[in-house]
């Protein structure tokens, strides 16, 4: 796969074609727009070496990646990204909804003479979708066994959430592929796991290139990945047989998260795995003949002493909160219990983004520098957060605003009981980025006396503004507004109803919506802020435009009390994630410097 070259030089046809808009992937893929499957083919021979590199033509709309041969090597299968039907390309980073699905294509020929025969032209081929259109499919692998060859991918609920439960579906492509055989899903969600028990399938976007082992020569074989269960990201191996999930990460007690690296097909799996004090180690796998697992580490990272020793001043845990289930915050603080409330440290609450992510167990460098500064940290999990099933998920959209920000001050109270932190002026900050920003916003704007200080990075402050996002759908969903998302018709489809009724189109923002949304954002409790705020924008956002931060920054400035400092950071060239080199590293000495600016506060400013 790679991006297709693009000619701007206007032509007799269209004069206009360098002005002509294409749209494009959007955040963190910017300028990417032409996907193009390109075919690399040899010959050795007496006559000598023969290489020859041909796109394909595929008769189809949609955009393709994530391209595998058959086992027969005849047929391509492929993730077809399509528009929505107003011409959108909505943006894929982070995003599993998306109007996506599994295709199968088929070149006219393989034969490298033929292709030598034709080589100023790309290789036409014809194209089938074979899963719905009402899910979004990605990752497509195959394995063989017994003769059989089976493909396997992941799919999501097109529209709704941008993250949720994952699904495995599985087809045999043996031979003549029968897309009327795509039926139950090999691992389907779970709604309302009971506590402790697998919570529904959560990995990456993408599985690793070798997903399955052969454990037993009588058995098929098994899928092998990693998945988020709570806070943490533990091992899973599933059976291709029949779904059944086993938990493989060791019971002991340690607050590890596991990443699945690869395996060699066979009887082993590298992976990585870390804790929020640990950083990350290189560890093997190895099945018996038995079927067990045993672990052993390959590699350590080597620490100065000095930091090692400063590592073993803090520890990590995992506090579920009260009459929240199954909320639960991690928290990183000093291993040496205070001695009394003068000697507590302060408190910074970190949400994370999405809001359909998660904050896991897994080693964070900037989190740890911060411990290191002597700041207990809170990272809660709230409502919305995947790894707790997919009720947790669907809870948040339509509560938006509310169930989080809830379930963040509950956390904050809650460890404020427990006298991990304590109340008062230069005692609780709160950081947060993208959605963590919105709950910044909010935590600071509901609860003004308990929050001394804030940063907040490329935060969303009025959901209502959509302006130049990639992700327009978002700021519909989560409130609790329709915004279909639909791929186009599988093979199937088309058989069942060939007259299909056209696909409803996305909704725009009318003053009613806006006023639900407005009320639902940070922008309506701006006038309560009596904390000082830090923003931290990048210019080039193309998921939240940096105008959310801006107009907040100024409405801020506009309603300071005090004592207050009002400030923010604007990185050109950087995206919604700040995390080009300079970026990081300025964003965060900025926000340590404003949090230790913030600790000599003895007052928070008057109303």
């Amino acid at each position: 796969m790679a991006e297709s070259n693009s000619s701007i030089v206007p032509t007799e046809d269209d004069p206009y074609k360098k002005f002509r808009y294409t749209p494009q992937f959007g955040e963190g893929i910017a300028g990417k727009c032409r996907p193009t499957i390109f075919l690399f083919c040899w010959k050795n021979g007496p006559g000598g070496h023969v290489r020859v590199l041909t796109s394909l033509s595929v008769t189809s709309e949609a955009l393709f990646g994530q391209v595998i041969f058959s086992t027969r090597g005849d047929v391509l299968y492929a993730t077809g990204y399509e528009y929505t039907s107003d011409h959108r390309l909505l943006g894929i980073k982070h995003c599993l909804n998306r109007p996506s699905g599994i295709w199968e294509l088929t070149p006219s020929f393989l034969s490298i003479d033929d292709i030598l025969s034709n080589e100023s032209k790309p290789l036409e081929c014809s194209a089938r979708k074979l899963t719905s259109s009402h899910l979004s499919c990605r990752s497509p692998r195959i394995f063989s066994y017994d003769g059989k060859s089976t493909l396997l991918w992941l799919s999501h609920p097109s529209g709704g959430a941008h993250a949720a439960t994952s699904l495995i579906y599985s087809l045999d492509i043996t031979s003549q592929v029968d897309a009327r055989k795509i039926t139950a899903p090999l691992v389907d969600s779970v709604l309302k796991p009971e506590q402790g028990a697998f919570p529904g399938l959560y990995p990456d976007p993408n599985l690793s290139t070798y997903p399955t082992l052969q454990l037993y020569k009588s058995s098929a074989p098994y899928l092998i990945t990693h998945s988020i269960w709570g806070s943490r990201t533990t091992v899973l191996l599933i059976s291709t047989a029949d779904g059944t999930v086993k938990d493989l990460t060791p019971e002991d007690g340690s607050l590890y998260s596991w990443k699945v690296l690869n395996t060699d097909g066979q009887t082993r799996v590298v992976c990585s795995r870390s804790t929020p004090i640990s950083p990350h180690e290189l560890v093997l796998g190895e099945f018996s003949k038995t079927g067990e697992i045993s672990w052993r580490v390959l590699h350590k990272p080597t620490l100065p002493p000095r930091l090692e020793e400063e590592l073993s001043n803090i520890r990590a845990s995992v506090i579920p909160i009260p009459e929240r289930y199954p909320i639960e915050t991690i928290v990183i603080q000093s291993a040496v219990a205070p001695q009394n409330e003068s000697e507590i440290r302060p408190c910074i609450t970190i949400p994370h983004g999405g809001p359909h992510g998660t904050t896991t167990t897994a080693f964070n460098p900037a989190n740890v520098a911060l411990a290191l500064e002597q700041y207990t940290l809170s990272l809660p999990n709230y409502t919305g957060s995947l790894g707790f099933g997919e009720s947790t998920v669907r809870a948040l959209l339509g509560n938006c605003g509310i169930l989080d920000v809830e379930d963040c001050i509950a956390s904050t109270r809650y460890l404020i009981k427990l006298g991990i932190s304590v109340e008062g002026p230069g005692k609780q900050f709160v950081m947060g980025g993208s959605h963590g920003g919105f709950l910044t916003g909010h935590l600071i704007g509901q609860y003004p006396e308990m929050f001394s200080a804030a940063v907040t990075r490329n935060p969303v402050m009025s959901a209502g503004e959509l302006s130049s996002t990639d992700i327009p759908d978002w700021y519909f969903s989560e409130f609790g507004e329709s915004y279909p998302i639909y791929s186009s018709p599988s093979v199937v489809e088309l058989e069942q109803h060939p007259h299909r009724a056209p696909r409803q189109a996305p909704p725009l923002m009318t003053p009613e919506v806006y006023t639900r949304v407005y009320r639902a954002s940070p922008i309506a409790y701006v006038g309560s802020v009596r904390a000082s705020v830090l923003l931290l924008v990048g210019a080039a956002d193309l998921r939240v435009a940096p105008t959310q931060g801006i107009e907040y920054y100024h409405a801020l400035k506009q309603r300071a009390r005090e004592g207050t400092r009002i400030e923010m950071l604007v990185f050109d060239g950087e995206s919604h994630p700040l995390e080009g080199v300079e970026a990081s590293r300025v964003g965060w000495q900025a926000a340590r410097d404003f949090f230790k600016w913030a600790e000599t506060l003895v007052q928070l400013p008057t109303k």
